[in-house]
């Protein structure tokens, strides 16, 4: 099974502007798009609708479409620009901002090892916050344990996990644990594992955190929701129906073509349970590269980069090593585009992904409601299509 909570390595390559001249042009071409998107892409990729943001540079209010229903057979009514999705690992970034909150405070370092704040785990005392952010821990991706793996299905994402249960699933104190990985390589673990230092370092859930320093109007957030667990009955109804869609994968077999978008999100935890729609992904975006919800130096921190091929710290990515992991985020550079930052997440129902393109500063995140196989998973490609709407060039 390919890890649950997915981010998008692939550096978007357009091939020139195709730029709209006014608002209501460049509205009505999105729209195009999208609609071209699920009449193309709905059966390959089980989807009944696409939801789409684009924030323009000095401009307040974002063009926001969308087009489908919210579910398959129709009768649940249209998708809006105020459908929820769940953002799985988009979360990420949320975790490692409120670490680096806390490093400014003066109450951590990031190069702390988890013999300082989490000694319960004697085989990870050298790993670091900074190596758990980077990917380059070597601790394994509980999505990736077979006991996991079952349990998770068998119970139809219902059962109620707790963080500490979820890294125990690849703790090397317990028999049949995955191998450890080395460089880098993708591990929610490594932020379940941030969350439960951030709740041990505030004495709080992290979902308070979360609501006291990340959401509300400061920053736009005023739609964005976290929970370690099912979300409460208005919030699912504002959701579409999210549909496991990957044939071919046995492991999945029972959760195949289902609407999962009651599940316990638990699994995620810090790794990846947050929900927003895509306006509010965009203005996280913005808060986190743009705002003062960082200072200066902790966002120099968010956006050192180590290589996606070696693990090795490349400072920001180039032409000889494209994709680099951050803090919680990925930058990537293109021939085309040159420097940009993107992140997709994915749960077992949904996919969202967001681009910003610091030049010439347009960020764009597109909602999906689905899970699928990387093979069928074209959100990237539509992403760079409404990019290139918007007149996106070197």
């Amino acid at each position: 099974m390919r890890t649950i909570l997915t981010g998008l390595a692939a550096a978007f390559l357009l091939t020139g502007p195709a730029l709209a001249t006014d608002r209501a042009e460049l509205s009505a071409q999105i729209e195009r798009l999208a609609s071209d998107y699920l009449a193309t892409r709905g059966e390959a990729e089980h989807i009944s609708g696409v939801s789409i943001s684009l924030s323009l540079p000095g401009d307040p209010a974002n063009l926001n479409v969308a087009v489908g229903t919210l579910s398959r057979d129709g009768g649940a009514g249209p998708m809006t620009p105020d459908t929820l999705f769940q953002i799985g690992s988009i979360t990420k970034s949320m975790t490692a901002a409120v670490l680096l909150q806390l490093q400014t405070e003066g109450r951590l370092g990031l190069d702390d090892t988890l013999a300082i704040h989490l000694p319960e785990y004697p085989a990870w005392k050298d790993v670091t916050l900074r190596h758990l952010l980077t990917m380059t821990s070597g601790i394994a991706s509980y999505d990736t344990a077979p006991a996991m793996i079952a349990d998770n299905t068998k119970h139809g994402l219902t059962r109620h996990y707790s963080p500490a249960v979820l890294a125990g699933f690849v703790d090397p104190a317990y028999p049949g644990t995955p191998a450890p990985t080395s460089g880098y390589d993708y591990s929610n673990t490594n932020y379940i594992l941030a969350g439960m230092v951030i709740e041990r370092i505030t004495g709080e859930p992290l979902a308070k955190v979360f609501n006291a320093r990340l959401f509300g109007p400061a920053h736009g957030l005023t739609d964005t929701y976290y929970s370690a667990g099912p979300y409460w009955d208005e919030l699912v109804a504002r959701m579409p129906a999210g549909y496991n869609w990957q044939p071919g994968e046995a492991d999945m077999a029972p959760l195949l073509g289902k609407d999962v978008k009651a599940q316990d999100m638990s699994w995620g935890g810090a790794a990846g349970a947050a929900i927003a729609t895509p306006e509010q992904v965009t203005r996280w975006a913005r808060a986190l590269y743009q705002s003062d919800l960082l200072t200066d130096a902790a966002r120099a921190e968010l956006m050192d980069v180590v290589s996606m091929k070696t693990g090795q710290p490349i400072g920001k990515p180039s032409a000889a090593d494209s994709a680099g992991f951050g803090l919680g985020v990925m930058g990537f550079h293109s021939p085309v585009l040159g420097q940009g930052w993107q992140y997709e997440g994915g749960t077992m129902g949904f996919r969202v992904v967001y681009v910003w393109l610091p030049q010439p500063d347009i960020v764009v995140a597109v909602g999906l409601n689905s899970n699928v196989n990387d093979d069928n998973d074209h959100i990237g490609k539509l992403a760079a299509a409404i990019l290139q709407a918007a007149g996106a060039k070197p």
